[in-house]
């Protein structure tokens, strides 16, 4: 539609197209031959006759995100118009200044006697588009750390098993044994996949963890010694810690591992520079969503990252490195830390540039009150015959704690149906000096049975064992009745200890149990 259709006759369209708060054309044949001042103003343009002008190839990337060529796509998108009457996509378009963003598009046709004219309306989707993305991953992580803490817990009970048979062998087999170097591999083994299996609880979120009000100055120039020590010495790091970086309410360990993790990254990312890596670490006072936080950037040059691999980078057991240097759950695992402390973390890179990590730690207002599992102590460990009702529901739990508390000498009552346990406990709960129960069973959970043990017998204490103690459970397992946490797997000597302590505690206390 030239101008002069505008002026016959037409002024109630010209009035509509000028108001439209959203960028519209006219297309005449392959011109753009009329817009509006939101498509002036949208796309950065001094002027209308000057983006008139310009040709329509510029006013769009070479290529659409899904790699067709921009130019014949759109020919191919007009085609269509002309042939439904109405067609609605996405595309990208291109300001002025070069930067591009997402619009949703409609073209309509408009007919005239003698040619038919596209009139196209576009709105900018980036803020939308962006949205999407985070909520994409957001749900994506939420699943991943569902999963693992799935899978955690049943692999937990299996390393379990492992470790406490490999200690049954060492006692059977005596000093000196030949199979004893090969125990000791398996036990190596075993405890590497312990590490692995709490690497994933804290990708997902699932790992409890010991957060208080603290300096980050500390962590940081602790994590940097350790880096120091540990980096080939070719490599320059620098480190500056602002005096004024706010407190922030975090766990210490999980922040230098969040540290050691960026910068071994760094380091694998500056391997093929010469003489001239470097890896910056700058601690320092900012603002968040108007309020102050705490700033920490690792920033390295090395080979950097495209926008493929950046996008994939926190996402678990990917990794860019060979087969066997890495497991890609490092940044995962610092994805997992990061937002389980309410912080954010920012990822920018160019590559042959480098890439910088931004994360900000919101400034802490209270300490934040916690139920710890209580430190085991040292204690001498002999059962004395003290009787111990064990539920757990996979059978090679109950029959290898059964096997290790025997040899301590204590009686062990073991089951696997945790209505079974109960109904032994009402039938004598006073044969029980001490009861645990696993967390997640099929059919009852570890909290209900807590309960009802404390209903039959209010001081018979009652340990629970878990493969994942999350901060909810911490909070829930005193009000349940549960005297103490214990990790799986580390059940074997922390639960020995604890079956000790509570019975010198009732031992001081001259206690009986009720007949």
């Amino acid at each position: 539609m030239p101008r002069s259709a505008f002026d016959a006759g037409h002024s109630w369209f010209k009035q509509l197209f000028e108001l439209s708060p959203d960028p519209a054309w006219i297309i005449d044949g392959n011109k753009f031959v009329e817009c509006n001042e939101a498509a002036i103003k949208t796309l950065g343009y001094a002027s209308r006759d000057t983006l008139l002008n310009v040709h329509p190839s510029k006013l769009s990337p070479p290529r659409q995100p899904d790699g067709e060529d921009s130019y014949i796509k759109a020919e191919h998108m007009m085609a269509l118009a002309k042939d439904k009457g109405l067609h609605r996509f996405e595309w990208v378009h291109t300001k002025a200044d070069g930067v591009n963003f997402a619009a949703e598009v409609t073209l309509s046709v408009i007919k005239f006697p003698d040619r038919k004219v596209i009139y196209c309306v576009w709105r900018d989707i980036s803020e939308r588009k962006r949205v999407e993305a985070q909520l994409r991953e957001s749900q994506k992580m939420e699943a991943l750390g569902t999963l693992a803490g799935g899978v955690a817990h049943d692999f937990n009970n299996v390393l379990a098993t492992i470790l406490g048979n490999v200690e049954l062998a060492r006692q059977d087999m005596g000093p000196g044994h030949k199979a004893a170097e090969s125990l000791e591999e398996i036990d190596k083994a075993g405890r590497r996949a312990r590490k692995l299996v709490q690497q994933i609880l804290t990708f997902g979120r699932r790992q409890a963890t010991e957060r208080k009000v603290i300096s980050l100055i500390p962590v940081v120039e602790e994590a940097a010694k350790l880096l120091r020590a540990t980096l080939p010495a070719e490599i320059y790091m620098n480190v500056v810690c602002a005096a004024d970086a706010p407190m922030v309410l975090a766990d210490a360990t999980q922040i230098e591992q969040v540290l050691l993790n960026l910068c071994n990254n760094s380091w694998h990312a500056t391997k093929e520079r010469e003489g001239d890596a470097a890896i910056g670490i700058r601690l320092y006072a900012g603002m968040r969503g108007g309020l102050r936080c705490t700033v920490l950037k690792v920033r390295d040059n090395g080979h950097g990252m495209d926008e493929a691999t950046l996008s994939r980078i926190f996402e678990p057991f990917f990794t860019t490195k060979p087969v066997d240097k890495g497991t890609g759950l490092g940044l995962s695992v610092v994805h997992g830390i990061v937002k389980e402390h309410g912080a954010d973390i920012e990822v920018t890179s160019t590559v042959g540039e480098g890439t910088t990590f931004l994360i900000r730690f919101p400034e802490a207002q209270a300490p934040e009150q916690h139920v710890p599992e209580r430190t085991p102590q040292a204690v001498s460990v002999h059962g004395q015959g003290k009787h111990i009702l064990y539920v757990d529901d996979d059978e090679s739990i109950v029959l290898l704690m059964t096997r290790l508390l025997e040899r301590k000498g204590f009686r062990v009552s073991g089951y696997t149906n945790p209505f079974d346990a109960l109904a032994a406990a009402r039938a004598d709960s006073g044969q029980f000096d001490l009861a645990v129960t696993d967390y997640s069973m099929p059919g009852a959970s570890g909290l209900e049975v807590v309960r009802t043990l404390k209903a039959i017998r209010a001081d018979l204490p009652v340990v629970m064992a878990s493969g994942y103690i999350t901060d909810e459970l911490r909070q829930n397992a005193p009000a349940a009745g549960v005297s103490e946490l214990i990790y799986k797997p580390n059940t074997v000597d922390d639960l020995c200890d604890a079956v000790a302590r509570y019975a010198s505690a009732q031992a001081a206390d001259g206690k009986s149990k009720p007949s």
